[in-house]
């Protein structure tokens, strides 16, 4: 099963490309041999958890075993891996060979073998040999030899990476062995920019999916529009034809509404009683008396008075005065306004007219009516 997924990744030797036998979607998986990257470690026992992979990035910049170096980093406890290659020297080759370096999905050949167990071990690469240490499922420390090293180069590489006892009772170097490669890489990485290595393909597909949906939402979207737009059209022209067709009932309509009104003001002078030809039977009433009308108030057929007497006049003799027209019924005294000496009076008007005997002294000859002359009211005086 590991064998036939192995098909979808390519190989980038020191000298040549391998392009993988399968082609999958999304990013291709390519695998850097060893003798592309440089390796290291950086302890972080320092910092707090939470600090420490953003100080691993900030480390592995300042590192920088390239002129351009591109890098995968791995943290696991207290220790921080760096694994680095030459970004120029990998998109030129990957150029030759056909292939865009930002299509590709870059992993070293160290961290896509299987973990071995704990200890010191040759390890067969692409090209060339590798020494490695693992301690408990962790790359402790690795060197890559482009043969088999020597004795000397092998004691050193175990005593400079603090190997154990039993490590370093071997004098020689131990046998050569052959670590299969994975599909997937044999630590948990992330990229110096923070996203994770491991979901760069996954992040790619779905990228693909989510533009897919949007074009495809897009121009559902375009469609309805544009549908609706031929809906908005169809319903203003069939709203033109309406109103053209219907012009002739509205200009009917709007010269019923007119004579509407005018009837409506005709009748409300027919069915109201008038101020004015109340004013014409009040100067009937009260001009021999001498009082002023300093106050009026017409509601409906109610209407009240506040009256200012004259010397010569009284309340009993107002009373009659108003009744005596035929037209003022339930004349009543209220309380008066002292504060002004006025004398408040209120009565019922019944009808809409003056009895004709009134109408006929205050209409002249002409057929108009006399209006009491101005000094019957006092100035100021409100209806």
């Amino acid at each position: 099963m590991v064998g036939a997924r192995l098909t979808r990744q390519a190989l980038l030797l020191d000298d040549r490309f391998e392009p993988a036998a399968k082609r999958g979607f999304g990013l291709q998986t390519v695998v850097l041999a060893r003798s592309r990257c440089r390796l290291k470690w950086f302890r972080l026992s320092a910092l707090p958890a939470a600090e420490r992979l953003d100080a691993l990035r900030v480390q592995a910049r300042a590192w920088q075993p390239f002129d351009d170096s591109a890098y995968v980093l791995s943290l696991r406890g207290e220790t921080g891996l760096a694994v680095a290659w030459d970004r120029l020297s990998v998109q030129r080759d990957l150029h030759a060979a056909g292939h865009d370096a930002s299509r590709c999905r870059l992993l070293p050949e160290t961290l896509m073998r299987q973990a071995a167990p704990d200890g010191a071990h040759l390890v067969r690469c692409l090209g060339g040999v590798e020494g490695q240490i693992w301690r408990e499922g962790w790359l402790y420390a690795s060197r890559w030899w482009p043969s088999l090293p020597l004795v000397h180069d092998w004691r050193l590489f175990l005593y400079s990476n603090e190997s154990s006892a039993h490590d370093l009772a071997k004098v020689d170097p131990p046998a050569l062995i052959d670590v299969p490669r994975s599909d997937k890489p044999s630590l948990s990485l992330e990229s110096l920019d923070g996203g994770s290595a491991q979901a760069r393909g996954l992040e790619g597909r779905l990228m693909a999916l989510c533009g897919l949906a949007i074009v495809v939402c897009v121009a559902a979207l375009a469609r309805q529009t544009w549908e609706l737009q031929q809906s908005i059209a169809r319903s203003e022209a069939a709203i033109v034809a309406l109103r053209q067709s219907a012009a002739a009932v509205l200009v009917s309509r709007d010269q019923a509404l007119a004579k509407a009104a005018e009837a409506r003001q005709i009748a409300a002078w027919l069915t109201e009683i008038q101020p004015i030809e109340v004013l014409v039977h009040l100067h009937e009433m009260i001009s021999k008396s001498g009082a002023q009308i300093k106050e009026m108030d017409l509601t409906g057929n109610k209407l009240r008075l506040g009256l200012q007497l004259s010397p010569q006049s009284t309340r009993s003799g107002l009373v009659k005065d108003f009744q005596s027209g035929g037209w003022f019924k339930g004349v009543t005294e209220l309380r008066g306004d002292t504060s002004r000496g006025l004398v408040v009076m209120e009565m019922t008007v019944e009808g809409l007219r003056p009895p004709l005997r009134s109408t006929a002294q205050g209409v002249t000859s002409s057929g108009k009516v006399d209006m009491p002359p101005p000094s019957a009211f006092a100035p100021g005086a409100t209806r």
